[in-house]
Order: structure tokens, then sequence, then C-alpha cells
């Protein structure tokens, strides 16, 4: 069987300048504080609480490894850990764009299926660093 993708949602997630930690053994490690953002989609609808943050490494050959943990509030008042890691480049334009397989925790309860799912995203994130757009999608 072929798998397929399912769009679940959009999410706009707003951020903080990077806190560089420097020049580490495999590359650059930055944190980059995630302060918010929106959640819309067929699936999920939200916000993002802010804390959360993309723990970044950019490699000597250009490719920035992304770990981005986060929490979103969904509108029904749940709550769902994300844990975001990917490959994105930077682009000609200066922003960055990449792939990435998102992975969520949940209670028990409606959302339950976002712990029983493997899923994929796009990311884009914009060249002067304030947002990044994703968008996540359930293989089915």
């Amino acid at each position: 069987m072929t798998p397929g993708l399912e769009l679940i949602a959009r999410v706009e997630a707003t951020l903080a300048p990077p806190l560089a930690i420097g020049e580490v053994a495999a590359g650059l490690r930055e944190v980059i504080p995630i302060t918010g953002g929106t959640v819309s989609g067929p699936l999920l609808k939200g916000r993002i609480i802010p804390g959360g943050a993309d723990w970044c490494l950019t490699r000597r050959d250009g490719v920035s490894e992304i770990r981005a943990r986060y929490t979103i509030a969904l509108d029904d008042g749940a709550l769902v850990s994300v844990l975001n890691t990917g490959l994105v480049r930077q682009q000609a334009d200066g922003s960055f764009s990449g792939r990435t397989t998102p992975s969520f925790e949940v209670a028990a309860g409606p959302h339950s299926w976002l712990s029983e799912h493997m899923f994929v995203g796009t990311l884009l994130a914009q060249a002067d660093g304030s947002s990044v757009s994703l968008a996540f999608y359930k293989v089915t």
C-alpha cells in the first residue's frame, strides 16, 4: 500500500531572537524561544503556549537540525505536548525551509489519535527570524 497524507493543522509560531550557545563539536548550537502562535486546521485548533523553544544545530554542511518542543492549548481545553524534529536549509532569500517529523503526547480522550499515528510536516521560517509557518500531515 502507498501511504497518503491528510492535513491536520497549520501552525503559525512567533519566535524571539535566538540565544547562541556557540560552536559545539557538531556545529553552531542556538536556542530559539517560541513565544506563541496559532494552530488552525481541519483536525486541530488552538494556540501555542509561550515557553517552548527550538534547540537548533546548524551543521558545517549548512543543514540545520531542529528539535522544537512546545505545548498547544486546543480550543476545547486539552493540552498537547509537541516534539518536532527535522532538517531545514537556508534559502537564497534568507528564509529557512525543510521537512519535519512531529510527534504528540496527549491525555486519553478525544485527541488520543495524535498518539496513535505518524506525522510529517513542512516548515518555512521567515528570513527575519520572527516567525515560522508549519503544516502537519497525518500519514494515512
